[in-house]
């Protein structure tokens, strides 16, 4: 779920988009999921690369920036067994808008599909409010993607526990930026910062 909502800034990115636009076909080489740490795909595809491979994260966010045009800054980042990679992005040239792209786990590259925005406080959305929640993706640490996934497995005392999803909507303190974990027995989560040190876990 996305939630945009901080203390100084009232508006939020809604989840309909309208249309999915820019397909692409060819597949990146963003290598495959380690089924070891990351959870299988519930539609039978193959397993998220994007889940626990920080370096195939950092490579889809270059072939995104491609074609979104630089600098990149993004309002949401986030990765699921199902979807794989999914990037709400500023437009440079237009601020006020945001398109999603996704990086399916086969690699398939769509986008961009405009995002919805709407006030929360009944204002009109202007570039200075996306900026102000905008942020630079290389700001978190994906290299240590993998070793929290570790660390993550490992906290939450079910070793058959596979990460299912991440998420990070803002990297300030109060923004939601977790690693969702499922097992036979329990659906542990990290809260983990930009640094993607583990801050705790909940149960």
């Amino acid at each position: 779920m996305l939630r945009l909502i901080i203390a100084t800034l009232s508006f939020a990115v809604g989840c309909l988009v309208c249309g999915c636009s820019g397909a692409s076909s060819a597949h990146g080489s963003y290598g495959s999921g380690d089924p070891a740490l990351a959870a299988a795909n519930v539609g039978g595809g193959p397993i998220d690369p994007f889940l626990t491979d920080g370096h195939a994260v950092l490579q889809a966010l270059d072939a995104i920036a491609q074609r979104s045009g630089r600098p990149l800054r993004v309002t949401s980042i986030s990765a699921d067994r199902v979807s794989g990679l999914t990037v709400e992005v500023q437009e440079p040239a237009h601020r006020i808008n945001v398109d999603r792209y996704i990086v399916a786990p086969d690699g398939a590259l769509s986008g961009p599909a405009p995002v919805k925005l709407m006030s929360l406080d009944g204002g009109p959305i202007t570039a200075a409010k996306v900026d102000a929640h905008a942020f630079d993706p290389n700001a978190i640490a994906f290299t240590n993607l993998t070793k929290t996934a570790r660390t993550a497995i490992a906290k939450s005392g079910y070793p058959d526990a596979r990460v299912t999803e991440w998420e990070f909507n803002g990297i300030g303190r109060d923004d939601r930026h977790f690693m969702y974990l499922e097992s036979a027995r329990a659906r542990p989560s990290a809260n983990i910062d930009a640094h993607l040190h583990i801050l705790g876990m909940q149960f």
